[in-house]
């Protein structure tokens, strides 16, 4: 009789504590975000170098060596997930380096960045570790990464439209580019990265039926919130999450989003990078 209360007891504490994991945040810059829940680790779009011009943060010089050489709060991941090639999400030569300097590390990716990662001198030291993804439109693939459940979504890419100098027609130069939204399942909590999505593709998100996966902290593009009535019906209908972060915001813009959201505690738009946010779930 005593060991079964013992049994029971144990089983009762031990339910609280998983129902409480934490997500701790650190903003890197622009979409690039590391997240640790329970001892993993998981660094999305954060490694790449410096910007030209004001339109995005970048890392610091600092954090882009501490990155290559897998040093504290880089030291130990067990996954870098790349949702596209752009230059203010990746780097193919910081993310080589890491993985040189973290064995243990894996990158999930779509086949463009795998392309540019293949050119790299050392890629036959990590080859085996690029778990290479690029689902159709409106599909998606689960993946069991480093213990991690992983579903890769295919999001189009947000489109950036210009007039094309031989015909006079406006085409979307971003129309042919492999952007990949996230989800991961990690030690009880649920983790949603979009990428740079387009936030007005309703029949895509009404696919991936977000709403059912009781996300609980969901990195979105600041275009939700800029493109009217539509995106924000998709957010609210088709995401649900629990906690928002708003991501892609100019650093000439984050103090005004920053004061947009000052009453929310549901929606965090960082302003300095390297910063921290916890997030504790009671249920």
């Amino acid at each position: 009789m005593k060991s079964l209360l013992i049994l029971v007891l144990g089983i009762f504490l031990m339910h609280p504590l998983r129902a409480q994991e934490n997500v701790k945040v650190t903003y890197i810059s622009n979409e690039g975000f590391l997240t640790e829940t329970g001892g993993t680790k998981i660094l999305i779009d954060g490694m790449f170098g410096p910007v030209a011009g004001n339109w995005c943060d970048s890392p610091s010089a600092e954090t882009v060596d501490a990155m290559r050489h897998a040093r504290p709060p880089f030291d130990g991941l067990d996954i870098v997930a790349v949702t596209h090639q752009h230059q203010n999400h990746f780097d193919a030569d910081i993310v080589a380096d890491h993985l040189m300097s973290n064995p243990k590390g894996k990158v999930i990716c779509p086949k463009q960045v795998e392309r540019l990662l293949a050119q790299c001198p050392q890629w036959n030291n990590f080859r085996y570790r690029v778990i290479t993804v690029t689902p159709e439109f409106y599909c998606d693939t689960c993946l069991d990464v480093a213990g991690v459940s992983v579903r890769v979504l295919r999001l189009e890419h947000s489109h950036y439209m210009e007039e094309d100098t031989a015909t006079g027609t406006m085409v979307n130069r971003h129309q042919n580019i492999e952007n990949l939204g996230y989800l991961f399942q990690v030690n009880g909590r649920t983790i949603f990265h979009c990428g740079d999505t387009n936030p007005v593709n309703e029949k895509e998100y009404e696919a991936a039926a977000l709403n059912r996966e009781n996300i609980d902290v969901a990195f979105l593009e600041r275009m939700f919130f800029t493109k009217g009535e539509k995106s924000l019906d998709i957010l609210n209908r088709c995401i649900q999450p629990k906690v928002i972060v708003v991501m892609h915001v100019a650093p000439n813009n984050q103090r005004l989003f920053a004061e947009h959201f000052k009453e929310q505690t549901d929606v965090k738009v960082f302003e300095q990078k390297m910063d921290t946010m916890i997030y504790s779930f009671n249920e």
